[in-house]
């Protein structure tokens, strides 16, 4: 279950950001597709969540620009994938009247290359990461030249969430085990997806009235995956293939669950059905959630 509003209930603003696009091989997706030549470009969604009292956050920077300043250990994935970045997130902030300069935080919901980004003009940002990825970012790169986790800029703080340990904790959320509620006021949860890399998380944004818009981030790659669900996540593209497909499911659940819309990092179908920032996709989740409710 859900947790209902509260009088005085606070919600959050979300907007989409779409910051290039890269070309995502079948077999990566889908695991009827392992011996597959085929593929497509897809989008690589950033958001951007406003606070009226924490300020600005967002979750997972995306692309960096022209695929270009990562460790060396990730050219051989950025040929195969070939990123297409003219404009990364950070001009389309700033294009959009937002200086990266305000952003308060920034959450990685994993650390592969096209979830990163450029951290460096985000200068007052602490950045959030999944309890898992902290041992990873004991061996970074320069330090390590074959490493593929680049190190954090110079002052920034850095917070691991610990889902056991943390005292904003909630377990169950809907049909994830554990969350923690991150602003402490219901607007904002960050959930535990584990599977397909560690550390992995999404977010559930209070977007309205009891309506919330899950940003699922790689739970899996392809609506068809959650909705309707008929495919199976490829073992080619997660670090625990068997947990991946049980996030999945919990996954399935909420794309079910009265009030909540279910938003993939790059889910192709969202760029015709969703408002892309500056506007923000509040009121079209609304839309959208009212008519998954009214068809059921």
């Amino acid at each position: 279950m859900l947790t209902p509003d509260i009088e005085g209930q606070k919600y959050v603003l979300v907007y989409a950001l779409h910051a290039g696009s890269f070309y995502l091989p079948d077999k990566e997706v889908f695991e009827d597709s392992l011996e597959a030549k085929t593929g497509s470009q897809v989008p690589s969604f950033a958001f951007l969540i406003e606070h009226d009292v924490h300020g600005r956050l967002m979750f997972d920077p995306g692309l960096r620009k022209h695929g270009q300043g990562y460790p060396p250990a990730w050219e051989e994935t950025l040929q195969e994938f070939t990123v297409d970045c003219p404009r990364d997130v950070v001009d389309l902030l700033e294009e959009g009247g937002v200086s990266p300069s305000s952003i308060r935080t920034v959450v990685y919901s994993h650390l592969h290359f096209d979830h990163v980004g450029d951290l460096a003009p985000f200068t007052s940002a602490e950045v959030i990461l999944g309890g898992e990825a902290a041992e990873l970012m004991e061996d970074t790169y320069p330090r390590n030249p074959d490493s593929l986790w680049q190190e954090f800029p110079a002052g920034h703080k850095v917070c691991y969430i610990d889902f056991e340990t943390d005292q904003r904790g909630l377990s169950p959320l809907g049909s994830f085990n554990r969350a923690v509620d991150f602003f402490r006021d219901g607007s904002l949860y960050l959930l535990d997806a584990p599977g397909h890399f560690p550390g992995h998380l999404a977010a559930l944004a209070r977007v309205s009235t009891n309506k919330f818009v899950l940003l699922a981030a790689d739970c899996c790659h392809n609506r068809l995956c959650y909705n309707p669900g008929h495919r199976l996540i490829s073992r080619e593209n997660y670090h625990d293939v068997q947990v991946a497909r049980d996030t999945v499911q919990r996954l399935k659940i909420m794309d079910r669950t009265e009030g909540v819309l279910v938003i993939l990092a790059h889910e192709r179908e969202r760029l015709d059905e969703m408002p892309l920032f500056p506007n923000s996709l509040n009121h079209r989740a609304q839309t959208q959630i009212g008519k998954k409710t009214n068809a059921s």
